[in-house]
């Protein structure tokens, strides 16, 4: 119909696919694009087997595909482009003026279309590093909250909060290997729940990031070495931040 909002998702898992669904049912057309994705299950409208005309393009791949896509729309002179990865400045710097790099808060160690509900983003904080009326649009129609952020000041605290506990329980699930199960215990079962998430989109993160990680993964290495020789105190400092 006429006025009504055209996007094109490129990537329908579960980011692009929740995004997906919650447009769609707020009246807007949804096309995508994804050449593993067959049956979008209401995420969308049409598939496309290009990037075509759009309001806005929503780059929900892996990030090392999305900096070559945002490359290649800068090039081409496109319309509007977002993405929705979990790092903004490698992004950032092969971008022009029509792109506007974004950050869901939203997610689950689920992964796939299979796991894509409409509600995934409601309440949620969603990062840009620049305004734009249609991005703000999409962030407004997934019932998020939109939170304007430098993409390096972002990315330093997302290595923090997000990339380092990914880390962490990945590399210690990948150590269990043999273990007896008798002794896994529902505290090693919540650690390891992030270790559930798909390494195709959690690898270029972490090589993306790398350089805002590796400070932070030195610093706990050397606070469990501090405790493992008795040192009591980080425990009490723990208990402040978690309480």
């Amino acid at each position: 119909m006429p006025g009504t909002r055209r996007a094109l998702i490129a990537g329908l898992g579960l980011i692009g696919g929740s995004i997906g669904i919650a447009l769609r049912a707020r009246g807007w057309h949804v096309a995508y694009l994804d050449p593993f994705v067959d049956d979008p299950r209401g995420a969308a409208d049409e598939r496309v087997t290009e990037i075509v005309s759009a309001d806005v393009v929503v780059l929900a791949t892996p990030v090392d595909v999305a900096v070559a896509e945002v490359a290649e729309r800068r090039r081409r002179g496109a319309g509007v482009v977002t993405s929705v990865c979990s790092v903004m400045s490698p992004l950032r710097a092969v971008a022009g003026d029509n792109f506007v790099a974004g950050h869901p808060l939203a997610g689950s160690e689920k992964h796939g279309l299979a796991a894509a509900r409409g509600d995934l983003f409601r309440d949620k904080a969603w990062f840009v590093d620049r305004e734009h009326p249609l991005v703000a649009e999409i962030v407004a129609a997934c019932g998020a909250r939109l939170e304007l952020v430098d993409a390096d000041d972002h990315d330093r605290a997302i290595a923090l909060t997000s990339h380092l506990p990914q880390l962490l329980s990945t590399a210690l699930a990948a150590h269990l290997e043999g273990v007896d199960p008798r002794f896994v215990g529902t505290g090693l079962k919540t650690f390891l729940r992030l270790a559930e998430s798909d390494a195709s989109v959690w690898a270029p993160i972490l090589k993306a990031n790398e350089a805002n990680i590796a400070p932070h993964l030195d610093a706990v290495l050397r606070i469990a070495r501090e405790m493992l020789r008795g040192d009591d105190g980080p425990f009490a400092r723990a208990r402040q931040f978690v309480r």
